[in-house]
């Protein structure tokens, strides 16, 4: 019997354990009495067991205890005290049974809330005592590895180091633990317990104080994680409230899940967090983020009620900023696609958008959520959708103010004044950037109310009754009912204010009120200077104050402010690093500053200097200097500038390792600097000739090359496209490369005397077509000129400006033989007959009209030349042989430089937040196509200007492949008219321009080869897709006055014609006018006051007046556009078309206005700086 009694005692230890363990505490008492007359030996188990139940009572009824009956069972608690530190102290005791006495002992006290008492009764070294019973031989009872737990909980109060060193010990055997604990309901609590209070203790720690280091951040991190993965966490509720009553108790559950969202947040701005497996890391951490994310929205929406009216959901507003933030530095430069694992940015941006909604549904009028709304639908290009939230945002500001005028106890709680001013600068700011007529005209409105709202607000003494503060006064200002601005907002919204009226004055129809708004435009942006830092240069204002003022030909008050703005550029980046403000832009901006500044030089005819401009803007950014070198320097570059520091963004080092990483240019960068080599290129062809320009050109394409590299179109799910593509082919008919298609032909060729000489003229931007009529008022009696082709009608959404009528006596008509293609928008335009244009009587007989005759298929460019002097009016029958028509998915030739692909990179400018504005991808690839076919057709130029006709062509042709990808992109999303003549947002072409510049310099290079009949169509076709397209308007014009003045003959003279058509040939006709006298400039003519009496109205004055009726126009109701208020060439024109028409006044004035245009006239026009107008 008595050698049966030790191993009964020992299955009612195990059973008292696994009792404990499984928290039937009800089975405690009896088992205590067994082993107590089993085994009384183990005096401190027993005691220890009996303490715990006393304390497991006490903590189950105590919320439902009153209080007088709790000051009693406390009492009775501190009675066990004793007790404990007696059997303690005995001899013979367990390690085991010791230690479980000394933890159930700081329970006790931590019970009592004592949580000095209780970390005192712990092992001094707890540390210490874990190691020494985790080494002994012996196995743990699961009750000794709960004591653990509990001990360690109660560990963490005595000071947060040695709390985390202990951790640290048990943070091992917790992830993998060696017995069947994990099942326990006691295991799971304790360990549940210790996470949470651990994570919590380890996060605040690694923020600030002498443990913010990364094994802090590491070890706060896996706390977080191992207890979101606890099977507790993962089986309950995380959106409990309930806070758990135990020793050392984080909260609940849904604060623990807010804290991990917290603690992750600041992670995002924390450099300690950083690692060798970078890529690897992010997608964790992104990854992470929104499983949180999702969990504390639940917790927000589920413990949120709908307020009243007057109420505002604080907590929801907070939790919307706090994800917010979150968003702005995700989704702003520092991350890639790559980081976010499926979806990138977009699914990212438009999970923040959802959850935006989703936090409408629990608030009432949130003005907070609307502005976000604003911010994240502008990052995602969903401009329209970001205008009507902010609509209704300043809506329900305005009213709400409104009402607090009336009645302050009404209206609520008010946004501040300051956010207010801050939201209408950054929707002006977004407007101006990335709209074209219809925005700018919106961002006047905002302008005018933010200029309002500033006004208002100021309550300086000195400008009560000035509407606008003098540029001298101190930027400080009092403001009524006690509010203030800070000097900051004052220069954001002067800005802005600025900005916003510099772009309607670019835009506006009226050209008397130009002037003035400009004039505003500058006292607003030096206004937002005087509120800068006197130490640091306002880069933003300054550049589109510098850019406005080279606008109204102030070149020198230009060229001082880019000085001053490089200069402060070069200050601040030498005296800080990474954290400055001009750091903080990335140095981007340097790239248009340069190029400003070299404009404005070109514009003082200081070429030399502006192409040392040019050579510093490279040398200043070493990203771009290191896209024009080989491969093999670039890797020597590497080895050299290794041991820079990498955080900085031009070391040669950190631009190689960024090229696929977060650092990489994005594609606003990229066109700066593509547009800036345009213009050095320019420069060398006015310093040194065309030939030289060209010699240099290669680094062009080149340089395009490098700096779109992930670009391709999709061929996985078309294994027969890359059989499709076939390189272009040289006029010889051999097949090159890439670029050797282009700048392989170095023999001279022979080519006609060239007409006058090439002028060097400005690109101009695209535009919103004007629905305006001409300014020409046609007598309903006389004939009207009208443009016929029934197989192509003209866009809707660009309605022809020139005045037009339905005259059935005399129209502009072409051949009948000579059909277009039914659809404008067809892949074989190239392959299309040319024919010119002829002026003939409406009824004139049918004979000869069926016989077509073909030109030369030629290439496109931006700006417009002088017609061919008489004496080199050549022509050149026959046609060019034109490229095979291929299908759109085989639209782009092949490129060992170029790989046209799918991205989703940010096509220009940032957000109103932090966070990047990206396109969608197809828009992305529109603009490098369109950007690609500027590079091709500045080419075609050179060629052009160098007499290289043959090469000219070819790269004419390089660029309507490129116009037929734009058309197959923009085809795959919306097939119809208006998709076509959209350009959309972010100052991208649309299709119908890029094929009406591809056709501009077709009839320039018709021109240059002296095929004035081919230009005519050339220039027909580009105003039929674009019909306010500059260079090809004023072309056009020229010629029709070429016409009317027998310069040019009314039509092309034809060989084959039949013998037996009347004799009514141009060759009669022509010599009939030349031996008529000429009208004096003073005499009346058919547009002014008919013709004269002694001269014999004929068919062919008539049409040579309709000619010069049409070019008048054409080009009065373009010099009424913003688009060409300030281009010399169209003015001129229109001058010579007053002084044709007899109208010798006006030609005097528009001649001056020419001379003041022409005086400090750049080398190219001032807007290819940048597509984003002053915004930098």
């Amino acid at each position: 019997m008595t050698g049966r009694t030790p191993e009964k005692g020992q299955s009612y230890i195990e059973a008292l354990d696994t009792a404990r363990c499984n928290d039937s505490w009800n089975d405690v008492p009896e088992l205590v009495r067994k082993i107590e007359k089993h085994c009384p030996e183990r005096r401190c188990l027993i005691e220890v067991a009996r303490t715990e139940y006393h304390v497991v009572s006490y903590l189950n009824k105590r919320p439902n205890t009153a209080s007088t009956g709790s000051g009693s069972t406390e009492t009775k608690l501190h009675d066990l005290i004793p007790g404990l530190l007696s059997v303690m102290e005995e001899e013979g005791s367990l390690p085991q049974d010791v230690f479980q006495a000394q933890v159930c002992l700081g329970w006790l006290h931590w019970t009592l809330s004592e949580p000095a008492l209780a970390s005192s009764r712990l092992p001094k070294d707890f540390d210490v005592t874990l190691r020494r019973l985790f080494g002994d031989e012996q196995v743990l009872s699961p009750w000794t590895e709960h004591a653990v737990f509990i001990g360690a909980a109660q560990a963490l109060v005595s000071g947060p180091e040695d709390a985390i060193r202990t951790f640290k010990l048990v943070l091992p055997w917790i992830s993998a633990p060696s017995s069947t604990s994990p099942s326990n309901p006691q295991f799971l609590f304790w360990s549940e317990q210790l996470l949470a209070r651990a994570a919590l203790l380890a996060s605040e720690a690694a923020s600030e104080g002498p443990l913010a280091n990364e094994q802090t951040a590491e070890f706060a991190l896996k706390a977080f994680r191992l207890w979101a993965a606890h099977r507790n966490v993962q089986q309950g509720d995380p959106a409990s409230d309930v806070v758990i009553t135990a020793p050392a108790s984080p909260g609940s559950r849904a604060s623990i899940w807010k804290a991990y969202y917290t603690y992750l947040s600041s992670t995002l701005y924390q450099v300690a967090y950083t690692s060798p497996s970078e890529s690897q890391r992010r997608v964790q951490l992104t990854t992470e983020i929104r499983r949180v994310e999702a969990i504390c929205e639940n917790i927000v929406i589920k413990n949120t009620t709908f307020p009243k009216a007057e109420v505002k959901n604080t907590e929801v507003e907070a939790w919307v900023e706090q994800f917010i933030q979150n968003w702005e530095v995700l989704c702003g430069s520092g991350w890639r696609d790559g980081d976010f694992g499926e979806g990138g940015h977009d699914a990212f941006s438009r999970n923040v958008l959802d959850m935006l909604y989703r936090a409408a549904t629990v608030t009432f009028h949130s003005t907070l959520i609307l502005r976000r709304l604003f911010h994240v639908h502008a990052a995602l290009a969903e401009f329209n959708l970001a205008i009507k939230a902010l609509e209704t945002y300043i809506d329900l500001t305005t009213s709400a103010k409104a009402r607090a005028k009336k009645s302050p106890e009404a209206a609520g709680e008010l946004e501040d004044n300051e956010t207010f001013a801050l939201t209408l600068s950054e929707g002006i700011t977004m407007l101006s950037c990335f709209g074209s007529y219809k925005e700018a005209k919106k961002a006047k409105e905002l302008t005018d109310m933010l200029q309002k709202l500033l006004d208002e607000l100021v309550c300086n003494n000195s400008t009560t009754n000035s509407t606008k503060p003098p540029v001298s006064e101190e930027p400080t200002a009092i403001f009524s009912h006690g509010e203030t601005l800070s000097p900051t907002t004052f220069s954001i919204a002067y800005r802005a204010i600025g900005i916003g009226l510099a772009n309607w004055a670019r835009w506006t129809p009226i050209n008397e009120a130009r002037t003035d708004i400009q004039t505003d435009g500058i006292a607003a942006l030096e206004r937002s200077l005087t509120f800068g830092s006197p130490e640091e240069t306002d880069v933003a204002s300054t550049f589109a104050l510098a850019l406005l003022l080279a606008e109204t030909r102030d070149i020198d008050g230009a060229i001082d402010c880019v000085r001053t703005a490089l200069l402060s550029a070069q200050s601040v980046d030498s005296g800080a690093q990474g954290q400055s403000h001009w750091v903080s832009i990335k140095e981007r901006d340097l790239v248009p500053l340069w190029h400003l500044l070299a404009l404005l030089l070109s514009a003082k005819q200081d070429f030399e200097a502006a192409n040392k401009t040019c050579i510093a803007a490279f040398n200043s950014v070493p990203s771009v200097n290191f896209l024009h070198e080989p491969d093999e320097k670039l890797s020597q570059h590497k080895k050299q500038d290794s041991g820079e520091k990498a955080a900085h963004w031009l070391s040669a080092a950190a631009i190689e390792e960024s090229r696929g990483t977060p650092n990489e240019m994005e594609a606003r960068e990229k066109e700066s600097i593509v547009e800036l080599r345009i213009t050095q290129l320019k420069l060398l062809e006015i310093l040194h000739g065309p030939e030289y320009a060209l010699n240099q050109s290669e680094d062009l394409l080149s340089l395009y090359g490098r700096l779109f590299t992930d670009l391709e179109f999709d061929r996985k799910n078309d294994p027969k496209r890359s059989d499709n593509l076939i390189p272009p082919k040289s006029s010889a008919g051999t097949t090159r490369s890439f670029r050797g298609s282009i700048f392989g032909r170095r023999k001279s060729v022979k080519y006609v005397e060239k007409a006058s000489s090439f002028r060097i003229e400005p690109n101009m931007t695209p535009r919103v077509p004007s629905t305006s009529s001409g300014g020409v008022s046609i007598d309903p009696d006389a004939p009207t000129i009208q443009v016929t082709d029934e197989d192509r009608p003209a866009s809707s959404e660009h309605p022809h400006t020139a005045g037009t009528g339905g005259s059935t006596q005399h129209r502009i008509h072409r051949r009948d033989g000579s059909m277009k293609s039914i659809r404008p928008h067809s892949l074989d335009r190239t392959a299309r007959s040319t024919r010119p244009n002829t002026i003939k009587k409406h009824k004139r007989q049918n004979a000869g009209e069926n016989s077509p005759i073909s030109g030369d298929v030629l290439p496109q460019a931006d700006r417009s030349e002088d017609p061919p002097s008489p004496s080199h009016a050549l022509t050149r029958n026959g046609s060019h042989k034109t490229p095979n028509e291929e299908s759109i998915s085989s639209c782009c030739p092949k490129s060992n430089l170029l790989r046209w692909g799918q991205f989703s990179r940010s096509v220009r400018f940032d957000s109103p937040t932090r966070a990047l504005t990206r396109f969608p991808k197809v828009q992305t690839q529109i603009h490098a196509h369109g950007l690609l076919i500027k590079i091709w057709l500045f080419i075609a130029g050179l060629y052009r200007h160098a007499a290289l006709f043959e090469d000219a062509l070819e790269a004419c042709n390089e660029a309507s492949e490129q116009a037929r990808c734009v058309e197959s992109l923009i085809a795959g999303q919306e097939s119809s008219a208006r998709a076509f003549a959209d350009s959309g947002w972010g100052g991208t072409k649309s299709s119908d321009e890029l094929w009406g510049d591809v056709y501009a310099e077709r009839g320039r290079l018709a021109l240059a080869t002296a095929r004035p009949y081919d230009a005519i169509n050339h220039f027909e076709d580009a105003l039929m897709y674009y019909p306010d397209h500059i260079s090809a308007t004023v072309g056009l014009a020229n010629l029709l006055l070429d016409i009317y003045d027998q310069t040019l003959p009314l039509e092309k003279s034809e060989p084959d014609l039949d013998t037996n058509t009347p004799g009514v040939s141009l060759l009669s006709y022509s010599s009939k006018f030349e031996a008529s006298p000429k009208p004096h400039d003073g005499e009346p003519t058919q547009g002014s006051g008919g013709p004269s009496p002694s001269q014999e109205i004929t068919p062919e004055a008539l049409d040579r007046l309709a000619a010069r009726d049409r070019a008048y126009g054409l080009l009065s109701a373009l010099t009424k556009l913003g688009s060409a208020w300030d281009n010399s060439e169209a003015w001129f024109a229109l001058s010579r078309a007053y002084e044709q028409s007899g109208q010798i006044n006006k030609a005097k004035k528009v001649l001056w206005w020419c001379v003041e245009l022409e005086d400090r006239r750049p080398i190219r026009h001032w807007w290819n700086v940048g597509s984003g107008g002053y915004v930098l």
